[in-house]
């Protein structure tokens, strides 16, 4: 049952990898749309999302697409919190309390918005950093090590980039999908 999960799972990221070029840009709210994904999330007992938004933020992509890079950044950051809030419960008996920051601002890029999500989990280690978005490539026991690669083919596609590095804040991960502003017609 597990190889057939697993391939399900494997198909179904395939799918998704050949929609990235049938779905049609249109104008969505970033703020409104990362505050929809997080409501579905913000039901976790011991991990804290705070999310810091601004207004007025649009972009030209495609929607459902977009929302599963989200979707899948989200999803990350809080196995991430788990792994470490079992690994320290394991080693210590100590319980953590997990925290995930999503933050939409003005990129240092002109032209551009940054949504930064950053967790207080494990981070990803050094040596892991040059396959971090190479697919088939996972540190999880049950995944198909597409999520991220997917995820940097949508960014790509909507002429942004993703980007990973240590969480200065929480001292896990912080990945940065940048993305352009809707420009003025």
């Amino acid at each position: 049952l597990e190889h057939i999960d697993i391939l399900t799972d494997t198909a179904n990221e395939f799918s998704t990898f050949a929609k990235l070029y049938s779905e049609e840009p249109v104008l969505i709210d970033l703020d409104k749309t990362l505050k929809e994904q997080l409501l579905i999330f913000d039901n976790k007992e011991n991990i804290s999302l705070s999310y810091i938004g601004m207004p007025e933020a649009y972009v030209m992509v495609p929607k459902p697409q977009l929302i599963r890079v989200f979707v899948n950044l989200i999803t990350n950051a809080i196995q991430a919190v788990e792994i470490r809030q079992r690994e320290l419960m394991e080693e210590s008996g100590e319980t953590l309390k997990g925290k995930i920051v999503i933050c939409l601002r003005n990129s240092t890029k002109d032209g551009y918005y940054d949504i930064v999500f950053d967790d207080n989990g494990p981070g990803v280690k050094d040596e892991n950093l040059s396959k971090l978005f190479t697919p088939n490539f996972t540190t999880k026991s049950g995944g198909t090590g597409l999520g991220l690669a997917i995820c940097r083919k949508i960014i790509e596609k909507c002429n942004g980039e993703i980007s990973y590095c240590k969480s200065f804040v929480l001292g896990g991960a912080s990945f940065t999908v940048t993305i352009p502003m809707k420009s003025e017609d």
